[in-house]
């Protein structure tokens, strides 16, 4: 049991660094793939702060907003707007180049089967952030498949399959681990700022109490955008990533690439 479990850490791994890549690779076209995510979190994160900066709520419904409803919308702005970037890798993968148009062509046309899946996890979602998300460790690892499942694929048993494609869920974790670090170790970056001026022994050598006040008065724009993008340019990477390891699977582990070569011989045969 052990050497699998090493082959797709192993995987795990070297298919992240080929996201990066990827991104890096053909950055004009997954900005413009990326965007309606940009878009709705920017929206989303605007709307929420608006609310906060105009009325004042209860404790218990500050909680509901910020525990449970905002990462709930969260959750489904993650799972269904950066797919285009997954069928771009996917593409990239088998060598092939896909436009922009294309990805969101192909969503499109697989949208019954996406929306099917998306309307039966997201009723679990919320009843895992009631209960503070710990079900949702449990949860996650052993859905994320089920998109590309929906995708690229026929199987009408979509959950099903999805279970059988990584066969150990330690792989899937560890991913979150990676993308959970990132996500961390950035946004403090990001909180710095605020940080280092509301301490007035450290915000004293970086400006006066007059700017200082002005500065954090108007902070939260900067804060705002700052966690759109990042939290853009993690749901691409790890849409990325998991295409790369689904398709790596499917061609290595269960002979896909095997397959389609087999079929060519015979139909070149046959001609």
């Amino acid at each position: 049991m052990a050497r699998p479990k090493r082959s797709i850490i192993r995987r795990i791994f070297v298919q992240t660094d080929c996201a990066f890549w990827c991104i890096h690779d053909n950055i004009g076209v997954l900005a413009y793939l990326g965007l309606p995510t940009l878009v709705a979190l920017v929206v989303g994160a605007l709307g929420m702060v608006g609310v906060w900066r105009t009325w004042d709520f209860p404790l218990g419904v500050d909680f509901l907003i910020a525990g449970v409803l905002a990462p709930w919308v969260g959750l489904m702005i993650f799972w269904v707007l950066p797919l285009p970037c997954a069928v771009f890798a996917w593409k990239a993968a088998c060598g092939e180049e896909a436009t922009v148009a294309e990805c969101f062509a192909w969503c499109g046309r697989r949208a019954g089967r996406l929306l099917s899946v998306f309307f039966r996890l997201a009723p679990l979602w919320l009843f895992s952030l009631v209960l503070l998300g710990l079900p949702l460790a449990w949860l996650w690892p052993r859905t994320c498949m089920t998109p590309l499942v929906a995708l690229f694929e026929d199987e009408r048993r979509i959950f099903r399959r999805s279970r059988r494609i990584l066969g150990e869920d330690v792989g899937v974790s560890m991913l979150v681990a990676i993308y959970l670090g990132m996500g961390i170790v950035l946004g403090g970056m990001i909180a710095l700022p605020r940080v280092v001026l509301s301490v007035d022994a450290l915000g004293v050598h970086v400006l006066d109490a007059r700017w200082r006040a002005i500065v954090l008065e108007y902070l939260w724009i900067f804060e705002v955008t700052s966690v759109a993008m990042l939290l853009t340019a993690i749901a691409m990477s790890w849409w990325i990533s998991l295409t790369l390891i689904y398709h790596e699977v499917r061609w290595v582990r269960e002979g896909e690439d095997l397959r389609r070569r087999i079929a060519a011989l015979r139909a070149k045969l046959a001609a």
